[in-house]
């Protein structure tokens, strides 16, 4: 086999065996990242769980790169809104934004993978196009558009890698929210009880951990504001 060069949505489509679809496998792989972590998820797992052997697999891609590049971009399409709102480019924003947030919080392993390989495919060109959608009222020069939007994406993949870390830890120790919510209270407050502590102590438990979901979004939204807030200063 040659050396795969190249993107995989630069290279065509090999040809395809009866009995599998390249959809199925990506589903497949994203099942099991989601139920695992992305460590988990192997040609050869895949395979087993699909009950085919290890190189049909190999028929929809040349390497394991290529199928996270394909999951990735699946997940991606699941960010998509329906719609995108017209009118308040603010309110279209942050409803491409909360989409992301609640698709994200499903598939705890595609945070780390923005900031490990470039997303091209068609689903995320179909994101990048409903972003642009959302701040198109602002008439702004499309340079600026592309720059405010990769500000809001930095922000937007930074908060929401370190929410998942929580979320993660809850899940790896397999807890409820409530059950994590009252083992990290008792800890934190064993934490601070010695008095060393003081502005971690009147900051309370959320200068060191994350509340539940709605207190995820109600953190996200008011620094989203700060942000578009500075930005909305510079505007004519």
């Amino acid at each position: 086999m040659t050396e795969a060069r190249g993107p995989v949505w630069t290279r065509p489509a090999a040809a395809k065996p009866d009995k599998l679809t390249r959809e199925a496998v990506v589903a497949c792989a994203v099942d099991i990242a989601d139920r695992e972590g992305l460590e988990a998820v192997s040609v050869r797992r895949v395979a087993a769980e699909l009950s085919a052997r290890p190189m049909s697999l190999y028929s929809y891609f040349e390497r394991k790169d290529d199928l996270v590049d394909l999951m990735v971009d699946q997940v991606l399409g699941e960010m998509l809104v329906d719609e995108v709102p017209e009118g308040d480019w603010r309110r279209a924003l942050k409803a491409v934004l909360h989409r992301q947030i609640a698709v994200g919080r499903r598939h705890l392993w595609i945070m780390s993978q923005f900031g490990a390989r470039a997303p091209i495919g068609p689903n995320a060109a179909r994101h990048a196009e409903q972003s642009l959608a959302a701040i198109a009222s602002l008439g702004l020069p499309p340079e600026r558009s592309v720059r405010l939007l990769r500000a809001v994406d930095t922000y937007l993949w930074g908060f929401a890698t370190l929410g998942s870390q929580e979320l993660a830890a809850r899940r790896r120790d397999q807890l409820t929210e409530e059950e994590w919510r009252a083992s990290t209270d008792a800890y934190f407050e064993g934490l601070v009880a010695g008095g060393e502590l003081p502005h971690l102590a009147e900051a309370g438990r959320h200068g060191l951990l994350r509340g539940g979901v709605d207190e995820w979004i109600a953190e996200f939204d008011e620094g989203l504001d700060w942000l578009l807030d500075g930005f909305a200063a510079t505007l004519p």
